[in-house]
């Protein structure tokens, strides 16, 4: 059953309270509900409307916008609470963010128990979830929704930001539960390669960079890690396509030497011979997604492996299957040769 729960945290007087004191409405109810409140309320500090506290976990979506107002009865400024909370068991957060009303950001007035008292609710724009963003803010909040934290967007208060920031929540793996803030102004983009590829997919998801979101995700799910520790990774395996092979497994060999002397049986002695197989396809997998990040093509790295290496067949069948269950996206170019030939020759063919 889905939930929807309205709170004020203001001045303004309320059937809970008309003395002009801070007071929640309705009053608080349950341990749970009541620690929420609290949070909300210290992660306030530092927070200028227009802004946005947020919380997303599986089942529920907390949107909450701090608004400033002026008490009536004793005429001073103060900083209060507008908040919605929205749960359904088993929803993801995505779908519950597309059922946010964002209302107008200030205290409830001529309230009656048991009826929604938002002053009004903000009409939805005609503009579409796309016009609301720029791709600088789909970097900010990307990173935002991997791991928690602060993002700067255009405007805070837009009737549209839940479903925008639910079209984003929707390209990220399954995640557990994060809290945040969105605030006014402009992200500076810095380097971050997951942010980069969801902002990639989220602008063109038939694009190489959403190609290589994927990868990243599945690579990441694959090797219990988490996204950027995968991308710290790949920016290993950029510089060393052989760094997490020992001195007795690398020799002073290139990667495609490395491979063939493992297909050869050389490497069985080592001392990690049994996980050879496996560091072997995570490095194949990574340097098909480094030349997807560079938007190249994945094709001649798994050429590498099917042929250059000269595996006998056992092996070279080992470890493309290995690579296939381990990075689904790249299955159709390790089960078909021929089309993965193929575009090997346009590509040489077009440089």
């Amino acid at each position: 059953m889905l939930m929807i729960r309205d709170a004020w945290l203001q001045k303004h007087p309320t059937p809970a309270a008309t003395g002009g004191e801070f007071h929640w409405y309705p009053a608080t109810e349950g341990d749970a509900e009541r620690d929420l409140r609290a949070n909300l309320v210290e992660r306030t500090r530092g927070i200028d409307p227009p802004a946005v506290l947020w919380d997303l976990a599986p089942g529920r979506v907390v949107w909450a916008q701090p608004f400033a107002a002026v008490a009536p009865t004793d005429r001073r400024r103060y900083l209060g609470l507008a908040v919605t909370v929205i749960e359904q068991a088993g929803a993801a957060a995505a779908d519950l963010l597309e059922r946010v009303e964002v209302p107008i950001a200030g205290p409830c007035s001529g309230a009656r128990e048991g009826v929604r008292c938002a002053p009004g609710v903000v009409a939805r724009t005609t503009s579409s979830v796309e016009d609301e963003l720029s791709l600088v803010d789909v970097l900010g909040i990307a990173r935002a929704l991997l791991a928690g934290g602060r993002a700067r967007v255009g405007d805070p208060a837009s009737s549209l930001l839940p479903r925008a920031v639910a079209s984003i929540e929707r390209l990220l793996p399954t995640l557990g539960a994060r809290s945040g803030s969105f605030v006014m102004g402009t992200h500076v983009p810095v380097f971050d390669l997951p942010a980069q590829l969801v902002a990639a997919a989220w602008a063109g998801p038939t694009s190489k960079g959403a190609a290589a979101w994927q990868l990243l995700r599945e690579l990441a799910a694959a090797r219990g890690s988490s996204l950027d520790e995968v991308a710290t990774a790949l920016a290993a395996a950029k510089r060393d396509p052989l760094c997490v092979f020992a001195a007795d497994e690398r020799g002073d060999s290139d990667f495609v030497a490395a491979l063939h002397a493992w297909g050869r049986g050389r490497l069985d002695r080592a001392a990690r011979a049994d996980t050879l197989v496996t560091r072997f396809a995570d490095t194949i997998a990574l340097r098909a997604l480094a030349n997807l990040v560079d938007h190249g093509d994945p094709v001649p790295v798994i050429a590498e492996a099917r042929w250059h290496a000269l595996l006998p067949a056992a092996r070279r069948r080992t470890l493309l299957e290995l690579i296939a269950r381990r990075a689904p996206s790249l299955r159709p170019l390790v089960a078909s040769p021929i089309q993965a030939s193929v575009q090997l020759l346009e590509g040489v063919s077009h440089a």
